[in-house]
């Protein structure tokens, strides 16, 4: 199935629009941030359809906190959180701060702060037939965040959380894939693939991942 002539020009306008941020600097999009690792904590009781976050366990994981474009911090910001868990392969998870609502949901929001600020994963991927939504919420202690899902304008269910073990300096060679490690048994969305940065590969709907 081809591509919409709508996300390819979407995907060339946002294209050219990073390259000509990279002209001045290397990184277009979350330049600079913070790095965790982290334990994500399943409870098993989510009905997300893909079985990393349907069955109960414990993985490792890698966080980065980010302002997306890059501002000063006396400049309010879209905030990033990239999660990489650590399974049997590498799954990215990108985030950004919006509301929780079922409009909001799809709105970013800015702010001051680079952690603490509730994420969503704003655009849905197809998992078993069905639309999902991922949120990180933070419970208020500074390094805890409730994972939740929801369809595209339905009510978030808690599926477990993520605790930082460990904070450390930013990395400038960690980068996220969430095209080549999605998510077991999701399909990624065509559109969203071609508004990413092409500094990832091209997105493959293709056949659910296992």
């Amino acid at each position: 199935m081809r591509s919409s002539p709508v996300a390819g020009l979407l995907g060339s306008v946002f294209g050219v629009a990073a390259a000509v941020t990279r002209l001045a600097r290397p990184k277009a999009l979350h330049p600079k941030g913070i790095v965790a690792q982290a334990t994500l904590s399943v409870t098993g009781v989510g009905r997300t359809g893909s079985p990393l976050l349907d069955i109960t366990g414990r993985w490792p994981a890698t966080i980065r906190f980010s302002r997306a474009v890059g501002l000063p911090d006396v400049v309010p910001d879209i905030g990033g959180m990239a999660i990489r868990i650590h399974a049997d392969r590498p799954v990215d998870i990108l985030l950004a701060s919006t509301g929780l609502g079922p409009i909001s949901r799809y709105v970013l929001t800015t702010g001051w702060r680079t952690t603490g600020r509730t994420m969503t994963s704003m655009f849905p991927v197809r998992v078993a037939g069905r639309q999902l939504l991922l949120a990180a919420i933070p419970t208020g202690d500074g390094g805890t965040w409730t994972l939740q899902h929801a369809t595209p304008l339905g009510r978030w269910e808690t599926l477990g959380r993520v605790t930082v073990d460990t904070w450390e300096d930013d990395d400038e060679n960690l980068h996220f894939d969430p095209v080549g490690n999605r998510l077991p048994g999701s399909r990624y969305p065509r559109l969203l693939g071609a508004l990413r940065d092409p500094s990832y590969p091209a997105p493959d709907e293709g056949p659910e991942t296992t």
